[in-house]
Order: structure tokens, then C-alpha cells, then sequence
């Protein structure tokens, strides 16, 4: 709802009151006055709900119509005080936060400027940019040095913010660049690092296993003295006890001694002369020749088998 545009006498009705000073005989301009306010009420119901309606409904001028909302919405005059001084403290504290982007703090900031252009405060541009720049981040240090040198006058606030965007939009892609050549040479270094440890845990495996092959030589050394020590010392144990000592039989130095024969044992002869002999030759020569026949007939078998030509 914007009564201007409709006709400037319209808005100049709604903010300025009018009289007429007889009815019965209103003069041009008077009457052109009353239908201007005619308008502006008409304008003023459609833009208003049923609520309000009721509690502007009493009223003829459209400049009381217009009051009463102003002191129902806006406060009165301390009321508007208090909150131009609100809005100003808040302008001033303004910041940046972690987790806003440039363009939801450069809206937030325009509302702000727009609330107190609302209250009648007069804000120039220079000083909305100047507080824009005063809230981005450390990183946009030179451009904001470089738009201060450069003067703030005749540059509105939206070319500022394009400025600014572009910028963010470069460090991102040198930040995108960063972390990549980071990452690769954080994967490098790790490559190096593993390549390096490997070769030293190889270095190292050897020298262990020299280590543990030197002290298995030295231990194998070692039990092989303690051995041979116990050796030494259970041999000489033993030759102090007796154990396994040959007793020399000296039969001849016994005079007492008599030879007997094996078979028959008899003191007269020895077993070479023995007569019992004699009567087993030929039994022990028939059962000679009858095991040597065996044992030919049993290795002819033998060579059949392994050469079946035979």
C-alpha cells in the first residue's frame, strides 16, 4: 500500500490534516480534499484486516487513521526513541558469525538500516558500507583497505557486496588448491614415512636375526662346553665309583685252573679230542649237505622270479 502513488494530494491528506470551513458552501479546493481523503481511507481498509478494521472503523480523516496505526504499530514519540536507540546499539555490535555466509549478514545488516530509516534516522550509504566492511572477516583485510583508500563516495552497497563475493569466491579456490597440494604432500610424506620405517624394521629384522644367530652360535657354544664339562665330570664319577671297569681275568695266574672238555665235561681230554665226536661226523655232514641243496634250490627259485627267461 503506498497512498503516493495514487495522487500526491492523496498522501499529503493522509500526513497533513484538512479543514473545511463551511460545508454548505466548500470551496474547489476543499472539495478536492475531501475526495482525496475519500480515496486514501479506501486505500487504508483494503490494506487492513477485520481486527484492525474495528479499531480504526470510528474515524473520518484518513491523517487520524493513519496516526492511530502509527501509535499502534510504530509507539508513540518515547516509544520510537527508545527503539531508535535499540536499533542504533545493535548497528554498532553487529558482527559477523561463524556460521552466517557474507550475503545473510549483508541482509541482516540492510534491515537494520531500513528499521531506522523507518524511525526517521537518516542513514548514508557510506556508513552502511563502512559497517559492512567493518564486519567480514580478517581475511578480506586488503580488499577492505584497498575500497577505503579508494574513497566509499558514489559506490552503493550492492557493488560493495559483488566486490566482496568475488573475492570469497577466489580464496575458496585457492583454499580448494591449498588442501590439495596439503593432502598431496601429507600422502608423500606418508609414502616416505612407511617406505622409511619398512626399510628400518628390514635393517632392524636383520640385525635381529644376526643378533639371534650370533647368540644362538654363542648358546649352541656354550651348552656344547657345559656338555663336554659334564661329560668330563660324570667319566671321572664313574672311574671313582667302578662303573664299567674291566676286571682282568687272570685265569693262568691260577694255579688251581683245569681245562674241561665242552662237550662231555671230562678232566682227561678236550673237546677237540673228545670221542662223542666221531660219532656225529657223518650226521653233521648229511645235514650239512642238505641245507646247502636247500639253500640252491631256494636261490634258483629266487632268479626265476626276478628273470622269468631263466
Amino acid at each position: 500500500m503506498y497512498l503516493g502513488s495514487i495522487n500526491d494530494r492523496v498522501w499529503e491528506v493522509t500526513e497533513n490534516d484538512f479543514v473545511i470551513l463551511d460545508p454548505a458552501n466548500s470551496t474547489d479546493n476543499e472539495r478536492a480534499n475531501k475526495q482525496c481523503n475519500t480515496m486514501a481511507l479506501n486505500t487504508i481498509y483494503n490494506g487492513i484486516n477485520s481486527k484492525v478494521f474495528e479499531q480504526v472503523k470510528d474515524l473520518e480523516k484518513a491523517s487520524e487513521v493513519w496516526t492511530r496505526l502509527e501509535e499502534t504499530y510504530e509507539g508513540t514519540t518515547t516509544l520510537k526513541s527508545d527503539k531508535l536507540y535499540m536499533l542504533k546499539d545493535k548497528l554498532s555490535n553487529l558482527k559477523m558469525k561463524d556460521d552466517e555466509s557474507i550475503p545473510e549478514m549483508f541482509y541482516g545488516l540492510q534491515v537494520i538500516i531500513n528499521d531506522l530509516k523507518g524511525l526517521g534516522e537518516k542513514v548514508k550509504d557510506e556508513d552502511f558500507i563502512h559497517k559492512f566492511l567493518m564486519c567480514l572477516p580478517k581475511r578480506f583485510k586488503i580488499l577492505r583497505t584497498i575500497i577505503f583508500r579508494g574513497g566509499l563516495n558514489g559506490v552503493s552497497p550492492n557493488e560493495i557486496l559483488g566486490d566482496v563475493m568475488t573475492e570469497d569466491q577466489y580464496n575458496n579456490n585457492d583454499d580448494d588448491e591449498v588442501v590439495k597440494k596439503d593432502d598431496d604432500d601429507r600422502k608423500k610424506k606418508s609414502v616416505a614415512f612407511k617406505a622409511s620405517s619398512s626399510s628400518k624394521s628390514k635393517i632392524k629384522g636383520e640385525a635381529k636375526k644376526e643378533e639371534s644367530s650370533d647368540e644362538e652360535c654363542s648358546n649352541d657354544d656354550s651348552d656344547d662346553e657345559v656338555l663336554a664339562l659334564f661329560v668330563r665330570k660324570f667319566g671321572k664319577m664313574k672311574k671313582k665309583k667302578g662303573y664299567h671297569t674291566r676286571k682282568r681275568r687272570d685265569h693262568f695266574k691260577n694255579k688251581e685252573y683245569v681245562r674241561l672238555c665242552y662237550k662231555c665235561k671230562s678232566l682227561d681230554h678236550i673237546v677237540v679230542d673228545c670221542p662223542y665226536n666221531s660219532d656225529n661226523d657223518e650226521h653233521d655232514k648229511k645235514n650239512k649237505k642238505e641245507m646247502k641243496e636247500k639253500k640252491e634250490r631256494w636261490s634258483s627259485r629266487r632268479r626265476r622270479k626276478v628273470d622269468p627267461m631263466l
